[in-house]
């Protein structure tokens, strides 16, 4: 652990002296994002309770590629796990959050990519009104640092064939992006067997331009300025929380639980927290901010007795504010993919295993934060359903999606479930993202993120890649709520993985254009077999690609939406992220996002923190 210190990291005491305008629960992605920003003006005060330690200068955090250290590690994981998958025979997955300030922007594996248009301007036909696209481009563009790729050209061991366009990035934000300068070479001819598959399968001209169908490699949240941080991960903490440290109006508590916000009369006026095993509380002169993530937030929110009558009662709390779509609406993005075993002579991150090779790049990184070491996400795709489907295919899907019953408290608003529906029928929908990861991972166990790791016993000293596909924007909704009213019990966390069959349907589609690409030259000369499934299982057929995909059914871990906006009675919260049913609380984090958006999603959450935080200060007048 690094006794690295900060200036507005502050004991207990000295948090309990201040007079806080404003207090943000939870120093992740999203929370530091709000402090930073609304300490600009320095006359607010602004308190930031973290529930994790600080983990600051650590070089497991700060090292692009040894993210598979953290996850499923109690010093910088939270170890949530989701409640049985009724869909799929009972499995419990593994769900990691980040530990510490920073939250999942310190453990995540650094892909940097954004939803299309289309996601956005869906949540503004919703009824979310400045949300759209058009608006959220500039807060894309304003935490981003687009680090100049012919700047660091000379480091790439294969060249970069992604097209971008300059004018859809940031280049003077706080969270630094780049391409990776060491990517397995396979990527080049997945890239290049993608285009023969359709006119829409090659490149995008700048896939985060809003359109971002086809097959390219992925940015990463990786520093390459060339400055002391060159070739560290960029994340909350490094572009947001360190450059304004001194700040004399921010003030950061770590090792602080919050048990509850206090409700007077639907007015909060404050919280309670706990701190080295001791309960304290502080008052708020205008706001609580809760940004404690899809999972923590609406526990809280429940905790403190806003939420559902019914779930609250069954926890023993005593409900203050009714507000029944607290903890419902909870979205991630389901997977499955193949393992691929690489032709004799090819080299993927599995020659990592080699200790003398681990040995030779760790040096390498340490002496020039270049190789394997300095990698983060690597290449991806997006494809429609309408381009891979026939129109009947379609329309049987899309009945599918708007028959289906559910329950009023559960699934998506029919307004929602027409949206995504019609969604399906336009080629320029990505439907689908298509994930290239660079060694073989075990996705038979795609619940334990410790087990897929680890990688299979029979693939040993030899070299893999692994290949998938996720369903973008899932019918299948879930949810988040408090089982009893002890805060340090985790909430029960049921993504309802597949629990619409209309998902599995999707998958099944999606894994067809996986199954072309190893038969696709000059991708396939790279593959010597499909090690898993095994050639056995006829992936041509739909009923096993659908019996695969239940059976082996795994997470982006991009969970969102469980604290949702959208009008009275529909959304948690309102366009402005003010909690429904109270004054004095509001929530900046990726809970309030209506509808899931393709791609992995801490852009987003970025945007969405910047334009909270806007929010905020127009509301009072800062």
């Amino acid at each position: 652990m690094s006794n690295f210190r900060i200036p507005c990291l502050v004991s207990v005491n000295d948090f309990l002296k201040i007079d806080f305008d404003f207090v943000v629960v939870g120093g992740g992605t999203a929370g530091l994002v709000v402090a930073t920003r609304l300490t600009e003006n320095p006359n607010i005060h602004v308190g930031v309770l973290e529930a994790g330690p600080a983990h600051l200068n650590d070089t497991v955090i700060m090292t692009p590629a040894l993210y598979p250290q953290m996850v499923g590690n109690p010093e910088y994981d939270w170890l949530q796990r989701t409640t049985p998958q009724r869909a799929l025979n009972g499995r419990v997955f593994d769900h990691p959050r980040g530990k510490g300030l920073g939250g999942s922007s310190a453990i995540n594996f650094e892909m940097y990519n954004r939803g299309q248009a289309l996601d956005y301007d869906d949540w503004e036909r919703l009824g979310n009104q400045g949300w759209g696209f058009k608006d959220l481009l500039p807060y894309f563009k304003k935490h981003e640092h687009f680090d100049d790729p012919s700047k660091y050209a000379s480091n790439n061991n294969i060249p970069l064939e992604t097209t971008y366009d300059p004018n859809f990035h940031g280049i003077g934000g706080p969270i630094h992006t780049s391409f990776s300068t060491w990517r397995v070479p396979q990527e080049r001819e997945w890239i290049a067997a993608s285009a023969k598959l359709g006119a829409r399968t090659g490149s995008p001209k700048d896939g985060w331009s809003g359109d971002h169908i086809g097959f390219f490699h992925s940015l990463s949240s990786i520093d390459r300025s060339a400055g002391h941080a060159d070739g560290t991960r960029s994340y909350a903490v490094t572009g947001y929380l360190l450059p304004n440290a001194s700040r004399p109006n921010l003030h950061v508590l770590t090792d602080a639980l919050v048990s509850k916000v206090v409700v007077d009369n639907e007015s909060v006026t404050g919280l309670e927290f706990l701190h080295s095993g001791d309960l304290y509380s502080v008052k708020t002169k205008k706001e609580v901010v809760l940004s404690a993530g899809a999972f923590k937030t609406p526990q809280i929110l429940e905790l403190s007795g806003i939420g559902n009558p019914d779930v609250l009662a069954m926890a023993g709390i005593k409900c203050q504010v009714e507000n029944r779509r607290v903890g419902e609406n909870l979205q991630d993005h389901p997977t499955v993919g193949f393992t691929l075993e690489l032709a004799d002579g090819e080299e993927s991150m599995d020659a990592l295993k080699d200790p003398i090779v681990a040995q030779k790049c760790v040096e390498e990184y340490i002496a020039k934060k270049t190789g394997p070491f300095s990698s983060g996400g690597s290449a991806i795709g997006f494809a429609s359903f309408a381009d891979l489907a026939t129109p009947e295919e379609v329309k049987v899907i899309q009945t599918l999606i708007l028959d289906s019953p559910d329950p009023a408290s559960e699934g998506h608003t029919m307004e929602a479930k027409k949206l995504l529906a019609a969604a399906l029928g336009n080629p320029d929908d990505s439907t689908f993202q298509y994930l290239f990861l660079p060694a073989a991972l075990n996705i038979s166990h795609g619940d334990s993120q410790a087990a897929m790791f680890a990688g299979y016993p029979g693939l040993e000293g030899k070299q893999g890649i692994c290949i998938g596909v996720a369903v973008a924007r899932p019918v299948s909704v879930g949810s988040v709520h408090i089982t009893s009213s002890n805060p340090h019990d985790d909430p029960a966390v049921d993504p309802a993985f597949l629990a619409h069959e209309a998902d599995v349907e999707i998958l099944a589609k999606g894994l067809e254009l996986c199954l072309k690409l190893t038969e696709t030259s000059p991708f396939k000369e790279k593959i010597k077999r499909r090690y898993y499934p095994d050639e056995s299982l006829d992936l041509s057929d739909t009923e096993q690609r659908k019996r695969f995909a239940r059976e082996n059914v795994c997470t982006e871990y991009h969970p969102l939406g469980s604290v949702g906006m959208g009008k009275k009675g529909v959304g948690a919260v309102d366009e402005r992220l003010r909690v429904w049913g109270t004054m004095g609380l509001r929530v900046v984090d990726a809970s309030v996002i209506p509808l899931h958006v393709s791609g992995n999603i801490q852009s987003t959450v970025y945007a969405v923190a910047e334009k909270g935080s806007d929010l905020i200060k127009e509301d009072w007048g800062l």
